[in-house]
């Protein structure tokens, strides 16, 4: 009888080792880096659109194609309805990519419509106030032109 209790005691120290193992976190460096892009969108004429960012998502997806498109990993992140200005998260080597999409998305359920792109950053709280800014902020390569 002891050995048996014995042996039960030595299989439930085996599955309590088993459960306490940490999974390995990845390094910084393997992590994918992402960007955030600030997007403003201007419709001409006084027309509404239902579900504006996310139909702005899924022409990106078509004009990158299968393959591209889920590299690139898009995905909104914020929107807001009144200023029409939102955010992308993007993988960072297919920011210029992303940026040319924007530019060729020229029409939205037979309306027209020009999407600018505003900021590029690498933390969204910084994402987050430039989308909150008035007055039109565009950067290139590093450069601020106000």
């Amino acid at each position: 009888m002891v050995y048996v209790l014995y042996q039960f005691w030595q299989f439930t120290k085996k599955i309590t080792m088993i459960d306490t193992k940490k999974q390995k976190t990845l390094l910084p460096t393997l992590k994918e880096s992402q960007r955030y892009l600030v997007y403003n969108i201007k419709i001409f004429g006084n027309a509404q659109i239902s579900r504006l960012n996310e139909q702005i998502i899924t022409e990106c997806n078509s004009l990158l194609g299968v393959f591209d498109a889920g590299k690139a990993g898009i995905m909104n992140v914020k929107y807001d309805d009144t200023t029409k200005r939102g955010i992308i998260r993007v993988e960072n080597k297919y920011v210029d990519k992303i940026k040319v999409c924007l530019g060729m998305i020229t029409t939205i359920q037979d309306k027209k419509l020009n999407i600018d792109c505003i900021y590029v950053s690498g933390m969204i709280n910084k994402a987050e106030d430039a989308m909150k800014k008035e007055n039109k902020i565009m950067i290139t390569r590093g450069v601020k032109n106000e």
